[in-house]
């Protein structure tokens, strides 16, 4: 059965959602399970047989020993998982990138019947491309089509494609081409533009998705195809069918190409022979594959290293299949693999295999580019080349044009461009102390406010204290005028809550989260900024300023001091020296720097503050922390007081209790009854006295008591009670606050003297590290005062020595001049010597780096075999674990039914011993009844025929059991000799990993032997090369004296050269700039008129066009509603009808048209027209806005022009003063050369003039720069009208994508719908197979005329029945009883 063709129809799956794609090059993995085939679980219950589990869409977990594997892929499909969710998950995203241009690649990996043919074809029918089961290369044939017919749509005639199909396979390592079947063996090439190819394979048109379907199946019918154990029809060979899309856009005369593959790949399964039981031919052709499978893991192993940096060389071409799909692989596409799996455990190597590749093969990352090509006429390929060049050159200089004039103002001399570095350097370091600055004033600010609330949150916790305080305050003076009315039980109870919240304020006070994460937080930040001060880029950034602030510094000094030079001795300067550009550039430099000096020092300043200012902050916070602190002891102080007067108090209430309320009783009633028994005139003192002076004092006084309370007497009692507690209450609450007022001020009395002694002790220690400071910095300059000073006078004398040695080195030149000739010699023949020993070393140097790279092939090689060699034995392991569990289950599980065996026999057994006694009970009784009951003898006679043939079954069923028992004592022996069998592989598996690990071992001893050699290699290279070095340093050496001499005698000469050359060159490209602006600005002029009438006509046509657009829309929606309830009224009647059978279209399946395509297509149509009209007033406008920007680069340029101009008018003054001070020189020294003289002036003369023509020349540019401005503004206006036109366009395209999104969306449904019809309908034949079968067993109990025969009939079928129900039974408590042996044995 293939994978998702299961028959419950509540398995069915909705359509996958599409992957994300975090990294879009990455190599994406679909894995899918297909169902379990009978055959390959080891166990009866299904669960038992399973290797694999699915946990979610994106992990699956493997039942391996002694614990479970979990591995996580871009998606997992499930056993229940259809072929359209599989499609939309794997090919969707491929097809429409290869649209776009990029190449795409699906794989179908895994063992031989894991079902990869069934997910890229489908099932193996004559129609499976019209089946709802079809793979994922039918679908994708429809939906690249239905792509290409929508694109035309879009286009029109400006977009055309062209489909090329080619289908070949890899057998045996030979290529095959499946379109030809006459073909021989065929040949791979690679070629630069087309990668690797396969040579004479036949490519063939295709227009449609059917003619596609008719090379798929044409080349299907002669792939090689074999039947195994494992499955019936399994491929012998690799198949690659190759899509060739070539989409051609035509754009004015541009002509813009795309080219992309899409390789739909069906690899052959990986096969063991223990399981596919497979023999001569077919066991070769298994090895070939494995072989090509082995190669296609080493490849994806060494692209995983060199992802994660390391050198490794990628075999691809070990084999033919890893050869051909080399970008696929590992380049120029983008790539899903489908790792089909197995989930019996019979299948448990191979899909431990499969999974690790996939693994592996998820961590690959392409580098997919689109495959684009754009041809034109030579004019349009220019304009599009200049463009390209401007976007460059704009992406370099920071998308700033107006950076050009920067960029050329250092071309003047060799010293502005130092002065610029160092300009660039200031300013880097000022903005660097800025952004510190600003750092640091953010980090006061976020402390400030931490204080902030850090103060409100203690102020808050005093107010809670006082709170807290008066409550007890007020329970106390209640207690001690015996106000409490309480029972002991609530006295109790209200002392424990008291006790529980002092001591939790005690514990919030003591351990409160906030202010141990903020002395953790100042804790941590000091230490991360102790760290951070520590760290070595830190301090290498450090000194790197400090080093750029010294060379500024430096800089600074030796301009001015080449500055005062010059203005002491201007006379005895050359012309070459006295350069008055680099005067002015130095000047200028200077005020720079003198303003970024005094920028730095203020900066330096104002962080002084700022660090003084944080320190005292600091010094403030910890006093008030200290403070705090101190405080919270006071507070615990006083409630440990509070806590012993509670005691006390508690000990007196319970003391008190009962006088309190026999007085709180007893004075109300008394008062009443004086009043109302006793006479007026007495007194109420005197009332007890009298009453017992009477002898009925007794008899009154049980009168009185018994006498009841009236209500009015009670109510005024209360009410006077309350007012005295009301009053008493005002009192404590007057006193309280009072006190707490005192309590505050003294607490913050105390926190201010704290923070004073802080402040002091912080101070003075401040005052005396500064004062130690002081002593050892005035000690520091005193010493440095000592030192300038012998500094200086050994300076004097060094001045003095230098004066008498420039003197001898005057003679020395001179004589150096004579030397020079003869040196000259002496090193062209030491260079021929070196030359010479150069070619040596290089040959040797080229053989030892030969033998060094075999080396480095050779370990690499070793080390990639002992990598191959790990894995397989891992592999092996982990299986040899798995299958020596899964015996041991199933010697277990024979053991177990053995005894059940046993167990029914000896029931049997007894069952025959009851029937005998039986019996012979029965003889008895009928030779004691024969006279009299004849009748019954007849009975009782067919009863013991019907018991003899009980007892013949029960006798050949306990035969049966008997060879039943020898057969499974047989297989217990063969199980056995398995293990015997499995032990001796083990062992032998031992010996050859140990043969291995000595091979290692050995091939370690030859790789430290290698090594060595290299050591020695190398170290014979080092001294080559420091021999070499100390060679070439000597010939530098000699190069720099020579050239410094060469340079001498030529620089004046190529001085004046290069002004006159520069000067020229400058004129030439002034003048052709001008007549290029020139007919430019007339060509703008004339293509602004055309554009205007464009618009205008652009503008009215869009206008109607809209509206067309908004009563079309309304339509389509009208439409589309009417389809869907349609649809909605064809599916039901659908689905009611499910008892018919289902017919199924003959033709190729492509996407169903609505009724409304028609006017949906001509709506699209106009919306293409319009896009291009629209795409054409942009290209014009981008056109412009290139012709502008190329102006105001040449504005620019004129500009700099200018700016240099001037600057060169200025230098030419400069250079008729220093024309005069060296003629003045050469005629006080010598009257040489006064041709040369003349020919200067005249070329100074002439540079004048041609300076003049430039100053008129910007004039005119300045001119055609207001005109440009105009023009600027005109097309900014229609810039704004083609903004919005391109808005509209670009939402009618939204919903254009919006729409067809949502019909994607309904035809996935709908082909899922198609799915479950097609199991409902195979589950109809099932059923109505049962209905006839039932029909005719029921024919069959109708049939029969005789009662006695039906009841003959029924009563054998009631036994049937009742024998299976047994069995169940039986099953179900064996099932019952391993399932408990096994939750016994895990847990153990």
């Amino acid at each position: 059965m293939p994978p998702g063709t299961k028959g419950d129809p509540s398995n069915v799956t909705q359509p996958l959602p599409c992957l994300p794609s975090a990294e879009e090059d990455a190599i994406k993995v679909f894995v899918r399970i297909r169902p379990p085939v009978e055959g390959t679980l080891t166990g009866v219950d299904g669960e038992q047989g399973l290797c694999l589990t699915a946990l979610s869409s994106t992990t699956i977990r493997l039942h391996s020993k002694p614990e479970p594997k979990m591995f996580t892929f871009d998606h997992v499909a499930n056993v229940d998982t259809n072929q359209e969710s599989v499609f939309s998950s794997v090919a969707k995203n491929i097809v429409e990138s290869c649209m776009n241009g990029y190449n795409g690649t699906i794989f179908a990996y895994g063992q031989t019947g894991s079902g990869k043919t069934f997910t890229m074809l489908g099932p193996s029918e004559s129609d499976n491309f019209t089946h709802n089961l079809r793979g994922v290369i039918p679908r994708s044939f429809e939906y690249l089509f239905f792509l290409i017919n929508r694109e035309k749509e879009k286009a029109g005639e400006g977009k055309s494609f062209l489909c090329k199909c080619s289908f070949i396979e890899i057998y045996n390592e030979q290529i095959f081409d499946l379109l030809d079947s006459a073909s021989a063996g065929l040949f791979l090439r690679e070629h630069i533009k087309k990668g690797v190819f396969v040579v004479g394979a036949v490519e063939q048109v295709v227009t449609s998705a059917a003619e596609a379907y008719q090379v798929l199946s044409m080349g299907w019918r002669n792939r090689r195809v074999a039947s195994t154990s494992m499955n019936r029809e399994s491929s012998r060979s690799h198949a690659v069918f190759t899509v060739t899309i070539e989409s051609m856009e035509k754009t004015n005369d541009l002509v813009n190409i795309r080219s992309s593959q899409l390789n739909l790949v069906d690899l052959a399964g990986s096969e063991r022979q223990k399981d596919t039981q497979t023999e001569g031919v077919r066991l070769k052709e298994a090895g070939s594959i494995n072989r090509s499978l082995s190669c296609l893991g080493q490849v994806i192993t060494a692209l995983v290293d060199v992802a994660n940096g390391r050198q490794r060389h990628i075999c691809y071409r070990d084999s033919k299949l890893t050869f051909l799909l080399r970008d696929s692989l590992g380049g120029n596409a983008k790539t899903f693999y489908i790792a089909n799996v197995h989930p019996g455990s019979k299948c448990f190597g191979e899909t431990l295999s499969t999974l690790q590749f996939a693994q592996r093969a998820k961590l690959i990352k392409n580098k997919a580019v689109v495959n684009e090509d754009t041809q034109g006429n030579v004019s349009q390929l220019q304009a599009e080349v200049k463009k390209l060049k401007e976007q460059l050159s704009q992406l370099l200089s920071g998308q700033m044009p107006g950076d050009i004039s920067v960029a050329r103002v250092p071309s003047v001399g060799d010293n502005n461009m130092d002065y610029m570095n160092n300009f660039i350097e200031a300013m880097m370091i000022l903005e660097k102390s800025d952004r510190e600055k600003k750092v640091l004033l953010q980090k006061v600010v976020q402390l400030e406010d931490l204080c902030n609330k850090k103060e409100k949150f203690i102020q808050s916790n005093k107010m809670i204290v006082k709170f807290r305080e008066d409550h007890i305050s007020r329970l106390e003076k209640a207690h001690k005028e015996g106000r409490i009315s309480l029972s002991n039980n609530e006295q109790d109870d209200f002392i424990a809550e008291l006790k529980e919240e002092i001591r939790t304020l005690k514990e919030q006070v003591e351990h409160h989260p906030r202010v141990a994460k903020y002395a953790l937080e100042n804790h941590s930040l000091r230490e991360e900024n102790k760290r951070l001060h520590s760290l070595q880029s830190v301090k290498r950034a450090q000194e790197v300023t400090a080093q750029m602030i010294a060379e500024l510094e430096k800089a600074f000094l030796e301009v001015s001091v080449s500055e005062k030079d010059r203005q002491v001795a201007p006379m005895h300067s050359t012309p070459i020296q006295l350069d008055n550009n680099s005067l002015m550039s130095a000047a200028r430099m200077r005020e720079r720097m003198l303003q970024l000096e005094s920028e730095l020092a203020t900066s330096k300043q104002e962080y002084e503050e700022f660090k003084e200012l944080t320190k005292k902050k600091q010094v403030e916070q910890e006093s008030e922390l200290q403070s705090l602190i101190k405080s919270n002891q006071h507070l615990e102080n006083i409630l440990e007081a509070i806590k012993a007067n509670k005691r006390h108090e508690v000990s007196q209430l319970n003391r008190m209790h009962a006088a309190e309320t026999i007085k709180n009783m007893t004075t109300p009633t008394k008062s009443y009854n004086l009043r109302s028994r006793l006479v007026p005139r007495l007194s109420p003192d005197a009332m007890p006295n009298g009453l017992m002076d009477t002898p009925k004092s007794g008899d009154v006084m049980d009168d009185i008591i018994n006498e009841p309370i009236p209500p009015e007497m009670s109510e005024q009692a209360y009410e006077a009670i309350a007012e005295e507690l009301r009053i008493v209450q005002e009192q404590v609450t007057a006193l309280q606050a009072k006190l707490d007022e005192e309590e505050g001020k003294n607490i913050r009395l105390q926190q201010q003297v704290n923070k004073l002694e802080l402040c002091s002790t912080q101070i003075q220690e401040l005052f005396n590290s500064e004062r130690s400071n002081w002593n050892k910095e005035q000690q520091d300059l005193i010493a440095q005062i000592k030192s300038l000073e012998k500094q200086k006078q050994e300076n004097k004398s060094q001045e003095d020595v230098l004066k008498s040695e420039v003197h001898d080195l005057r003679v020395v030149l001179q004589s150096a001049d004579r030397e020079l000739g003869a040196v000259k010699g002496e090193y062209s023949l030491y260079r021929e010597k070196q030359e010479k020993e150069l070619s040596q070393l290089s040959a040797r140097h080229m053989d030892v780096q030969l033998q060094l790279d075999n080396v480095r092939l050779e370990h690499e090689t070793l080390l990639e075999e002992k990598r191959s060699l790990q894995d397989a034995f891992d592999n092996l392991e982990e299986v040899m674990k798995f299958e020596i569990d899964q015996l041991k289950q199933e010697i277990s599980d024979s053991k177990h039914e053995n005894e059940t065996l046993r167990a029914e026999f000896s029931n049997l057994l007894e069952l025959l011993e009851t029937e005998k006694e039986r019996r012979q009970k029965l003889t008895s009784q009928l030779e004691e009844d024969k006279e009299n009951k004849t009748k019954e003898l007849l009975q009782v006679v067919d009863e013991n025929m019907h018991l003899r043939k009980q007892c013949s079954e029960l006798m050949t069923k306990c035969e049966q059991q008997v060879t039943e028992l020898h057969g499974l004592e047989h297989s217990l022996t063969s199980s056995k000799e398995m293990i015997a069998d499995l032990e001796k592989k083990n062992t032998a598996d031992k010996e050859v990993v140990a043969d291995l690990m000595n091979q290692i071992q050995v091939h370690r001893t030859t790789i430290i032997h290698k090594t060595e050699s290299i050591d020695l290699l190398t170290r014979e290279l080092e001294d080559i090369h420091s021999k070499y070095s100390i060679v070439l340093l000597a010939k530098e050496e000699s190069k720099t004296v020579i050239e410094e001499q060469e340079k001498q005698i030529e620089e004046l000469r190529e001085c004046l050269e290069r002004k006159q050359s520069a000067d020229n060159i400058e004129k030439e490209l002034l003048c052709d700039d001008l007549a290029h602006a020139t007919e430019e600005l007339e060509k703008l002029t004339e293509a602004f008129n055309k554009q205007e009438a464009l618009l205008h006509t652009h503008e009215k046509e869009l206008v109607e066009k809209e509206q067309q657009i908004s009563e079309l829309t309304n339509q389509v929606k009208l439409m589309t509603d009417l389809e869907i309830s349609r649809e909605q009224e064809k599916i039901r009647p659908a689905s009611s009808n499910s008892s018919s059978p289902v017919v199924l279209p003959e033709t190729p399946r492509t996407p169903e048209g609505n009724p409304y395509d028609s006017e949906i297509a001509n709506l699209q149509k106009r919306n293409t027209n319009l896009e291009i009209l629209v795409s054409e007033l942009n290209e014009e406008r981008t056109s412009k806005n290139e012709e502008i920007i190329r102006l105001k680069m040449q504005l620019c340029e004129t500009e700099n022009m200018r700016l240099e101009i001037q600057n060169l008018q200025g230098m030419c003054k400069e250079l008729k003063s220093q024309l005069e001070n060296c003629n003045n020189v050469m005629k006080d020294s010598n009257d040489q050369k006064p041709s040369d003289m003349q020919d200067l002036k005249r070329e100074i003369e002439k540079e004048v003039s041609e300076r003049m023509e430039k100053g008129k020349a910007t004039e005119h540019i300045l001119k055609l720069q207001a005109e440009l401005e105009e023009t600027r503004n005109i097309l900014c206006t229609k810039d704004h009208s083609l903004n919005e036109l391109s808005k509209e366009i670009e939402r009618t395209r939204s919903l254009e994508a919006k729409a067809f999104t949502e019909k994607e969306e309904i035809r996935s449904i709908l082909e899922g719908k198609y799915e479950e019809t097609e199991k409902l309908s195979h589950e109809l034949d099932m059923l109505r197979k049962q209905v006839l079968f039932l029909a005719e067993e029921n024919g069959k109990i109708l049939g029969h005329q005789n009662p006695n025969q039906k009841i003959q009939y029924l009563v054998k079928l009631k036994k049937e029945n009742n024998k299976l129900l047994e069995e169940a039974e039986k099953l179900r408590i064996e099932n019952l009883f391993l399932k408990e042996s096994k939750k016994c044995e895990h847990c153990n």
